[in-house]
């Protein structure tokens, strides 16, 4: 599956992307803000074998970004799907992509694959206190703070309040 979003396109994550999923989650300027991911390569490559079994049941889905160059620039993932409360994160572009409306673009796209396809009412995400460019750009989206911890904060966003503010930030976006 492809999904198409103002000029970008999502694919499905497969074994060969491993070395460009490890190249980007452990760069040291993008990891400050995520989980930790092994350099191993064999060690993601399985990891992305049993989430293919996740996805064929779907559970979970894996995206890498690809631009109108077909350059693969950025990866967006949605879980928890089989609790009702589907999870997106691990949306992390690669250091030296230029293109800041392309990464933007991919939130967009995941959110609207989320509340609109797949036909959620509600998404849930976690950003770093710390990341605090990310944390005021989902706060555009309006979404709900539930709840922070000392690392954390944990956001809902309806797909009510998402169809509703998404035409004024693709204008703010100039999308």
């Amino acid at each position: 599956m492809t999904i198409e979003y103002k000029g970008i396109k999502l694919r499905f994550v497969e074994t060969d992307d491993a070395s460009f999923i490890i190249s980007i989650r452990n760069n040291e300027k993008k990891s400050r803000f995520i989980s930790k991911t092994s350099p191993d390569v064999d060690a993601q490559k399985q990891w992305i074998q049993s989430y293919k079994e996740r996805e064929q049941q779907q559970k979970e889905y894996y995206f890498i970004a690809f631009d109108e160059n077909n350059e693969d620039f950025a990866t967006y993932r949605v879980y928890k799907i089989d609790s009702g409360l589907p999870e997106i994160g691990s949306w992390v572009s690669k250091p030296e992509y230029s293109n800041v409306k392309n990464s933007v673009k991919v939130d967009m796209a995941v959110k609207d694959f989320v509340l609109n396809e797949l036909n959620f009412d509600t998404i849930q995400f976690e950003v770093r206190k710390q990341n605090t460019s990310v944390n005021s750009y989902h706060k555009m989206f309006k979404p709900e703070l539930i709840r922070s911890d000392d690392e954390n904060n944990y956001y809902l966003l309806t797909k009510d309040t998402f169809n509703t503010v998404i035409p004024d930030i693709l204008k703010k976006f100039k999308i």
